[in-house]
């Protein structure tokens, strides 16, 4: 995905001055040759490349340490209480995990983005297979604990809780395998690349362009119109039973489930579309013009930092909305001895909910399903 910013090929006939006569290495001819056919030249990419070359970075860089910062922090927080996992906290660690590894592979891009890939093919094809892998986990993660959720408040049926405890071990490790499926084309095709016109080195895929836009289309539906119609769907009917009920645990759930799924959609819809719009460029379904394909290319880089961004809100969606996640924060501050943490200890909220992450699994306990 990321590496779609290296493909972009950025000529100025300043630079390489065989552009300028461009157009006497093509003989027209007449009628006689109607058979040479022939690719308009490339468009030229001056302005998208110097605000990828501003842009990407400082985003890529924010992101990392914001991400880093809070995925980091909810998983330390559940592997101190690894004994009391639920199925939604499992879930939610291998979320952070993801989210987590998925924000560790910025730096590298902000660096291709700056510069140009320096890393060479080996980390070319680990960093491409790694972001894809998380970015892929993140999406069929959250629609897992969309369906744990909805199957726990609208059906009264506990599917982890009440089965093996292995049970839930098994849908993350289908997850995963998944994921690293999804992600081969980029263990096997991605690799740098030295364009000698440019003077640069590109981490990109060896495959042709059908090759691109098929990976594009299957990122499109497995890892993001799949997973948000699960989550649309689950939601819809955990509302449509919290709202026959009342009390204010109830309208918490309500704000929570709603923020979830807007979050998601709002965050990924916008990239997701852009990309569509490449597709259908690059399959000649629209008319090229290098205009539109220079504002496109902007657009791709202001979507996929916000796309990115649902990573840092995640912590903040499904942990530190939770009480009891901010009682086990200030416990493991005081046990790792931070100083003026003692005072928060005897205002610690005394709580039995199953789960220590989701206001929605409180109305599931208030309810009595």
């Amino acid at each position: 995905m990321l590496s779609e910013i290296s493909e972009r090929l950025v000529l100025s006939p300043g630079n390489f001055p065989w552009l300028e006569n461009y157009s006497s290495l093509i003989d027209y001819g007449g009628e006689n040759d109607s058979d040479f056919c022939c690719e308009a030249p490339p468009c030229l990419q001056d302005f998208s490349l110097s605000f990828d070359r501003a842009f990407l970075p400082a985003i890529y860089g924010i992101l990392f340490v914001l991400g880093l910062l809070g995925n980091g922090a909810v998983v330390a927080v559940l592997l101190s209480q690894r004994a009391a996992l639920s199925s939604t906290d499992t879930f939610l660690l291998h979320l952070a995990v993801a989210d987590a590894l998925l924000v560790l592979t910025l730096p590298l891009w902000a660096v291709d983005a700056a510069i140009e890939w320096v890393f060479g093919s080996g980390l070319c094809k680990v960093a491409g297979a790694l972001f894809n892998i998380n970015f892929y986990a993140g999406a069929l993660l959250l629609a897992c604990i969309s369906f744990d959720r909805y199957l726990s408040i609208v059906h009264a049926t506990q599917l982890y809780r009440r089965g093996p405890p292995t049970r839930v071990a098994l849908t993350c490790v289908i997850v995963w395998g998944l994921c690293l499926l999804f992600a081969l084309p980029e263990f096997i095709f991605l690799s740098a690349h030295r364009d000698y016109r440019l003077n640069v080195t590109q981490c990109q895929h060896d495959f042709p362009q059908v090759g691109r836009t098929a990976v594009r289309l299957v990122q499109l539906v497995a890892g993001f119109l799949l997973p948000l119609m699960v989550m649309t769907y689950c939601y819809a009917r955990i509302l449509a039973v919290l709202l026959v009920s009342r009390g204010q645990r109830r309208l918490r759930a309500m704000r929570l489930v709603v923020v979830v799924v807007v979050a998601f959609a709002l965050c990924w819809t916008p990239y997701h579309l852009v990309v569509l719009v490449d597709i259908f460029m690059n399959m000649g379904a629209l008319a090229r013009d290098c205009n539109r394909e220079s504002r496109v290319d902007v657009a791709k880089s202001i979507t996929s930092g916000l796309a990115y961004m649902h990573c840092c809100l995640n912590p903040l969606l499904y942990a530190f909305v939770g009480v009891k996640f901010r009682e086990r924060m200030w416990m493991l501050l005081l046990r790792l001895g931070c100083p003026g943490q003692s005072g928060h200890q005897r205002n610690l909220p005394s709580s039995r909910r199953d789960s220590s992450w989701s206001e929605t699994t409180e109305a599931s306990s208030f309810q009595g399903l």
